[in-house]
């Protein structure tokens, strides 16, 4: 999966939760462009997640690349679809990934 994420401190927590739910490997982004890049790297990439920080312009970005140029794989929001807390963020993930 790739993290769309903005502080280096959360990005590293994040990663350790996502570590947890075992068999989840995790590249982090610290900008958007930073991110499109990461998104054309990973051909078997299944899941993106775009932070809190993220704005909703960033977003509909994200959003529409992920919609148009990879059909399969999945998004997740934590902050923006549901609470951004730990566990929230590895349940959804794990969900989306079919883990649960």
């Amino acid at each position: 999966m790739v993290i769309f994420g903005g502080s280096p401190h959360r990005m590293n927590e994040v990663i350790s939760v996502i570590k947890q739910g075992g068999g989840i490997t995790a590249y982090g982004a610290f900008s958007e462009e930073e991110g499109m890049e990461l998104l054309n790297t990973y051909p078997n990439l299944q899941l993106v997640l775009i932070g809190g920080r993220y704005t909703n312009e960033q977003r509909v970005r994200i959003r529409n690349y992920v919609a148009t140029h990879m059909t399969n794989v999945k998004l997740t929001e934590p902050g923006h679809d549901y609470p951004y807390e730990n566990t929230a963020i590895l349940n959804d993930i794990k969900e989306k990934l079919g883990l649960l």
